[in-house]
Order: C-alpha cells, then sequence, then structure tokens
C-alpha cells in the first residue's frame, strides 16, 4: 500500500540526487557527514541507500552518550534503533557486513576484546581451583557488543553491570549476517528476545527477572540496543510473525529490501583511499573519546538541543495521521508514529557527527546562528523527511495488509488495503448510514462514530442534519500551508 505524497515547504527539502529505485534523496552525498559520507560515495549506485542505512545502527552504538527529546514525548530518549537488510539468498547482503567491520572493530569490539580477556581469565583459573581454595570476587566487567544468541539472563547480568561499574546506562551492539540465529535461539524460552528487544527500543523502559537460585541472576534494568541484521524474505517472516506483528517488534524496525534485476551483475564497491580511511578513523576516534575518557571512565551525557526538527516532525506527523482519518487505514495510523520516532533519531545522529566535524563540543550550548549549524540543521530536516516517509513506506508494504487483515479478525471480518479513500467515495452530502455501509463494504473497523468526530475536528465536514454531513475539505489536505 503505498500513502499519498505531499510536497513539503521549499525550504525544507530540495531534492538533490535521484537514486536508482526511483526515489530521490534529498542531499547530495557529498554533504553527508563523515563516515556515512565516504561509505555511500563509494558504494555502487543500487546499493547507495542500503549502505547508508547498514551505517546508522553501529554508529548509533557508538553514540551511547547522546541523550533528545522528541517532540511528542516528555523524558529524554537515546539514539537506538534497529535495522533489517533484507534480500533474496545471493544477493549481496554482505556489503553490511563489511561496514559493521569497518565501523566496530576498532572501537567498541576493540574495547570489549579487554573485558572478555578479564572473563576468560576468571573462567580459567575458576576451572584450575581445588574444591578448598576460595576464589576471588568476579569481575565487573562491562560488555557492549553482544551476539544474537545471548540468553535474557546474561543480558540482564551485562546491563546491571553497566549501573554497578558506571552508575549508567550503555548501549549494546547486536548484529547477525544471519537473522535465523535470532530465531533459532528464540526457540529456546531463555534466548527469545521479542519482548527485550521491544523495550530495548526506548531508552527508560525495564526489563527485570527474578530468581529464588543462586546459580542465576536476578535484577530490573534498562536494556538499550542498537541492532542490524541480514536476512532473507523467509527468515524476516519467521521472525517477525504474528505475535511481532502484533506486539510491535514490526514498527520499531527500519526494513531496507535490496534486489537486482534478473541477470544483473553483482554489486562492486570501490575500496576506500588511504584519504577516506583516515577520515572515518579520525571521526569513529572523536566519537569513542565522548564515550569515555583517557582513563576508560564513562564521559559526561551529552544533551543535543533538537528543538529546530520539532515543528518538522508535527507537520510530517499530521500530515500522516490526516490520511489515515481519510483512507481509515489503521496501519498508517500506527506505523506513522514510531517511523518518525526513528527517522528523528536518525536525523539527530547526522546532527551530532555534522557538530563534531565542525569542531563544536556537545557538552556546550551549540550557536545555532552559526552558518555551519545553519546548514546542519537544513540537511538534517531533509533527512528526516526523506526517512520517515521511506521506514512508513517499507513498514505498509511488507506488513500493512498483514496487520490490518490481523486487526480486522480480531474485530470484524478481514480487512483490505485497496480502492479510493473512504473519504473520496462518500458523496458531497452523506449520512452516517451510508459510512456505515461503506465501512462495512470496505471491512473498516474504525467506528464511524469516530471518524466522524474527528473528521469534524479537522473540519473536513459540517453536520447540516440529524445524522446528516456535508464535505468542506476546499484543498489538498496533504499540501501543508504556509
Amino acid at each position: 500500500m503505498q500513502t499519498k505524497n505531499y510536497d513539503y515547504p521549499k525550504e525544507v527539502v530540495l531534492p538533490e540526487v535521484r537514486l536508482s529505485n526511483g526515489l530521490v534523496f534529498p542531499i547530495r552525498f557529498k554533504d553527508l557527514p563523515p563516515i556515512i559520507r565516504e561509505i555511500v560515495e563509494n558504494a555502487p549506485d543500487n546499493r547507495k541507500l542500503p549502505s547508508l542505512i547498514a551505517c546508522l545502527a553501529p554508529l548509533c552504538a557508538i553514540a551511547t552518550r547522546v541523550r533528545l527529546k522528541y517532540a511528542y514525548d516528555n523524558r529524554l530518549s537515546a539514539l537506538l534503533i534497529q535495522v533489517i537488510i533484507e534480500g533474496a539468498q545471493s544477493v549481496g547482503k554482505s556489503f553490511a557486513a563489511d561496514i559493521e567491520r569497518l565501523l566496530m572493530d576498532g572501537t567498541l569490539k576493540l574495547r570489549d576484546q579487554e573485558q572478555r580477556l578479564i572473563e576468560q581469565i576468571y573462567r580459567e583459573k575458576k576451572k584450575r581451583r581445588s574444591q578448598n581454595k576460595e576464589l576471588e570476587e568476579e569481575p565487573k566487567t562491562t560488555i557492549c557488543v553482544i551476539p544474537a544468541t545471548i540468553s535474557k539472563t546474561v543480558l540482564t547480568k551485562r546491563a546491571d553491570l553497566f549501573m554497578r561499574v558506571y552508575g549508567s546506562v550503555l548501549t549494546f551492539w547486536m548484529f547477525a549476517e544471519e537473522l535465523a540465529q535470532v530465531t533459532d535461539a528464540g526457540k529456546q524460552g531463555y534466548s527469545n528476545l521479542r519482548t527485550i528487544m521491544r523495550t530495548a527500543y526506548d531508552y527508560g523502559s525495564q526489563f527485570g527477572i527474578d530468581y529464588a537460585s543462586d546459580n542465576s541472576y536476578s535484577a530490573i534494568v534498562d536494556i538499550n540496543i542498537c541492532s542490524m541484521f541480514c536476512a532473507t524474505p523467509s527468515a524476516v517472516d519467521e521472525y517477525m510473525d504474528k505475535k511481532a506483528i502484533e506486539g510491535g517488534n514490526i514498527s520499531r524496525q527500519i526494513l531496507c529490501q535490496i534486489g537486482d534485476d534478473i541477470g544483473s551483475d553483482g554489486a562492486i564497491f570501490k575500496p576506500l583511499s588511504e584519504e577516506q580511511l583516515a577520515t572515518i578513523n579520525q571521526m569513529l576516534d572523536l566519537m569513542m573519546k565522548n564515550t569515555y575518557d583517557s582513563d576508560g571512565k564513562l564521559c559526561p551525557e551529552i544533551q543535543l538541543d533538537t528543538r529546530w526538527i520539532d515543528s518538522t516532525v508535527r507537520h510530517w506527523c499530521r500530515m500522516k495521521g490526516t490520511e489515515a482519518l481519510l483512507t481509515g487505514h489503521e496501519a498508517i495510523d500506527v506505523f506513522r508514529k514510531r517511523s518518525s520516532v526513528s527517522a528523528f533519531r536518525c536525523a539527530a545522529l547526522l546532527y551530532y557527527i555534522y557538530l563534531l566535524d565542525a569542531g563544536f563540543d556537545c557538552h556546550k550550548e551549540i550557536p545555532t546562528d552559526d552558518k555551519r549549524v545553519k546548514m546542519a540543521i537544513r540537511h538534517c530536516k531533509k533527512f528526516y523527511l526523506f526517512m520517515a516517509d521511506y521506514i512508513l513506506q517499507s513498514m505498509l508494504r511488507r506488513w500493512g495488509a498483514r496487520f490490518e487483515e490481523y486487526n480486522s479478525s480480531r474485530e470484524d471480518g478481514s480487512a483490505r488495503l485497496q480502492g479510493p479513500t473512504l473519504y473520496d467515495e462518500l458523496s458531497f452530502e452523506f449520512t452516517r448510514d451510508q459510512l456505515n455501509a461503506l465501512l462495512k463494504q470496505r471491512q473498516r473497523t474504525t467506528p464511524s462514530r469516530v471518524l466522524i468526530c474527528q473528521w469534524q475536528n479537522r473540519k473536513l465536514i459540517k453536520v447540516i442534519g440529524e445524522n446528516r454531513y456535508q464535505k468542506i475539505l476546499k484543498q489538498d489536505p496533504f499540501k501543508p500551508t504556509t
């Protein structure tokens, strides 16, 4: 199902680049921030957008100390996103693993090597000790890179150690070249992370386990996870089953589907030059220094001021909300909300890197009248709008019909995602009975009283008699007012 496109204000979006799949990317690749710029520029045309998306989750995991406020939330949030790279077998999803290694091997993984070595030495000592010999206290390690097959108990323990060592939370990084690893592990109850992945999307959402056994680990913790999984369509179907679709796992995903024409050559990426690698490593080092100081202690949180994007976020959400009202599609209404959240976090990540590249100390107030900051804000607004649309459309194409089907079967029958909008299909003057008949015909679950009430609030209709209404829409509802 496609949602309706609408014109954005010219001062916000000026399309610059047309991608190979027909999408218009609003920023010239050379204007992207460091790291992302080098990777995207070296990718072939049909992998530029997937390469950009593959950069987002690992970079968010590194930027674990950034805090920000979303336009519709009162509490702080963090840069937490979950990505799925979906494509048929042998389509070439390995580029995502290459990007993951490039960004993580010299940062979080390098730091974790020392921590895991400490754990390994302790286990060997424990194994060699005599039964009567008392062993020293178990070391408190802080490991951020976790496998997709981790158990709930170990994950809870690692999250609790963050608080015990640092007095604060850190972001876990989870990557799997095959999503099947996650589904196979999930068949064992102790490694089924579907519920945790939902709470791990929101900073401050807690998960707890409480066991009586001394051999287990009990704690209530805030688990934050950035993830990226590569998967075939069948693996995505298995992972995103009915419970995941109805429970909200799908709406937390940034789904990137890749594919090639039949008989086409494989995608060839240009190797990074020494200059490009130096730029990437320099920026990664700067990001790590904003997380850990020279003594290995945790740096203060970065309170990133993103109020400049609030009006853009509200505008996009309102437009998609109007579209959901006119069509009666609950999938649009539900998916638009977290599509906006994920897009906001992606735009905030870009803004953060832009500021670091410009030499600003992000722990201090940023001068918004600075020419470089103004340009960064302009690019990030464009990026938010593009990503919000992209994420929403990807979710609707992949899961929209099934979401409506499950929702409708629970309410009343089966829903279809096709045809003109309910609003358009009604005559200029209509009655509540006509709307009820249309809802039944189109197999929609939204009550007519809800649609009528909200259409009235949006000034789309007016009452002309008992249960009789008239359309009063005078302009395209998807075109923003100036």
